[in-house]
């Protein structure tokens, strides 16, 4: 059964969910520049992890309901009176909600504009695909507030190399959409106005694929994050057959050829 067009809402995230199997999940009431409290972290979670367990889903959207901010940071009030016990908690609810993310099956899409900071940042990082406009700004600011960054800024020098990293994570400075395109850390950056246009563009790419070949190909990039290479590359032959037992290859290539064939003809 497919995905049906939904909405719902948590106290934190409202989901939708359309008939292609696209679910978008919006941050609201954390403030305007979207403030990662414990219960928005939580309710950020439940929504990643409910839309995830849909086998027709084909790709979730993570945006804010505004353009000032994706995440402008964790909740720096909570923080300020924690004990041990009390930041352990509550580092574990942005690990969660930054796992939810890695680990949602299908990719996972950041609209990112205004500011995305600290936690913000690595909840972008821990998605697929960064879509941001030339309003947004990039930063890692725990330094100046007397901690390092922690847990998911471990994939910050992945994608932005180490030289665009150590300025970020050492200084607490604020980059450019311009700087990160440049330094990889985001994946494209068009106008504000534009925004809206290149998520739904990109939409468009993912679904005119494969399902089954899409989540598999999510879950090799996952697994490639840590696996020796050797191990990558050969660990594949199996699963390169086993598609074939979906059918999938088949319809897409027979699709294509006829396709082809009707073009030559049209041509001839």
């Amino acid at each position: 059964m497919g995905m049906i067009s939904m909405s719902r809402s948590r106290n934190h995230a409202d989901i939708f969910c359309d008939a292609r199997g696209i679910a978008t999940i919006t941050i609201r009431d954390a403030g305007p520049l979207n403030i990662l409290s414990k219960s928005t972290m939580a309710d950020l979670t439940m929504a990643l992890n409910a839309v995830a367990v849909d086998s027709a889903l084909r790709a979730v959207v993570l945006r804010s309901g505004n353009n000032e901010a994706f995440v402008a940071g964790a909740d720096i009030r909570e923080m300020a009176d924690l004990d041990a016990t009390g930041a352990t908690e509550f580092i574990t609810h942005l690990y969660d909600l930054c796992e939810a993310a890695r680990n949602c099956p299908v990719p996972v899409i950041a609209r990112l504009s205004g500011w995305c900071l600290g936690g913000g940042l690595q909840l972008a990082a821990s998605c697929d695909i960064r879509l941001a406009s030339t309003t947004a700004r990039f930063g890692m600011p725990e330094v100046r507030i007397g901690m390092a960054s922690m847990i998911h800024a471990a994939l910050i020098p992945k994608l932005a190399g180490d030289t665009q990293a150590r300025w970020l994570l050492l200084t607490g400075e604020t980059i450019s959409a311009v700087d990160a395109l440049q330094c990889g850390l985001v994946t494209k950056v068009v106008a504000c106005a534009e925004l809206d246009k290149a998520v739904e563009s990109t939409i468009g790419a993912i679904v005119s694929c494969g399902p089954a070949s899409v989540r598999t190909q999510k879950a090799l990039l996952r697994a490639w994050q840590t696996a020796p290479i050797d191990d990558a590359i050969s660990d594949t032959i199996p699963m390169f057959a086993k598609a074939y037992e979906t059918g999938e290859p088949q319809h897409f290539l027979r699709r294509f050829l006829a396709e082809r064939s009707i073009k030559r003809e049209s041509r001839s």
